[in-house]
């Protein structure tokens, strides 16, 4: 099975008008989204069901529980890029733990025939369940695939929506890496992005892993409005969220 677990942390570091970095432990997957019936086959992990582990539609593409993701992309790709190639579609995620999940970014790969990244799309939810997809058409065969995107989207009080992204992404057979620079005309304001280390995706592994990083998905959003708290001391002000009533998409490439 090519899908894997993927151990390893998210970091953040803002960077003007103060400084504050933090980062907490994650346990993520890459899943070949051809193989979810393999996987719905594991005690511990389960496709659209509840179990200690899951993953589940209704949490990315068109977020319905009857709507494949791998669908989602392929639909977008060939309306925007009319494109009918045949690509196998890898997605990097968060796994639901006893129900409960959320991912700030999942990340799509499509490879083609040769191995390469053609096309990638970042997912962005934010804590109000709202949810914007970037998607980027490749044009080079480097390893560190750099991408330059307008913040399309609101993901935190802290940062306004006038800014622009800096995505670096960086996938080897076994590691898993994504720098991304948030800012404006003149400076960087924050740094942030994640990294972790493939390894093989069973029970086992998921029992060890577990172990290690219990209730990893809930100490996430505990985290983040934690942290949330210690920003606000030093920024003393906030920005409100625009009125957003679906989820949105754009295009780049």
């Amino acid at each position: 099975m090519e899908s894997t677990l993927h151990p390893g942390y998210v970091f953040h570091e803002r960077v003007f008008p103060y400084n504050h970095k933090f980062k907490y432990k994650t346990l993520s997957i890459l899943i070949n989204l051809d193989e979810l019936d393999i996987i719905n086959k594991l005690s511990l992990f389960s496709v659209n069901k509840f179990n200690l582990f899951s993953f589940n539609y209704k949490d990315h593409g068109l977020r319905l529980e009857t709507s494949n993701p791998k669908e989602f992309i392929k639909k977008n790709i060939l309306k925007k890029y009319k494109d009918k190639s045949k690509y196998k579609i890898l997605l990097y995620c968060t796994p639901s733990f006893i129900g409960y999940v959320f991912n700030p970014i999942s990340i799509y790969l499509c490879i083609n025939e040769n191995g390469s990244i053609k096309y990638i799309c970042y997912e962005v939810k934010n804590t109000h369940h709202e949810q914007h997809c970037y998607f980027i058409k490749i044009n080079n065969k480097n390893k560190k695939i750099k991408t330059e995107l307008d913040k399309k989207f609101y993901v935190s009080p802290f940062l306004q929506m006038n800014l622009k992204y800096k995505f670096f992404l960086i996938k080897k057979i076994n590691k898993f890496k994504l720098n991304i620079n948030v800012y404006n005309k003149k400076k960087i304001i924050l740094k942030t992005g994640l990294k972790s280390i493939g390894t093989v995706l069973n029970n086992t592994s998921l029992l060890l892993n577990l172990i290690k990083n219990l209730f990893y998905a809930q100490n996430v959003i505990i985290l983040i409005h934690y942290q949330a708290i210690k920003i606000f001391k030093k920024q003393r002000s906030f920005f409100f969220k625009p009125n957003k009533y679906k989820d949105t998409i754009s295009f780049y490439g």
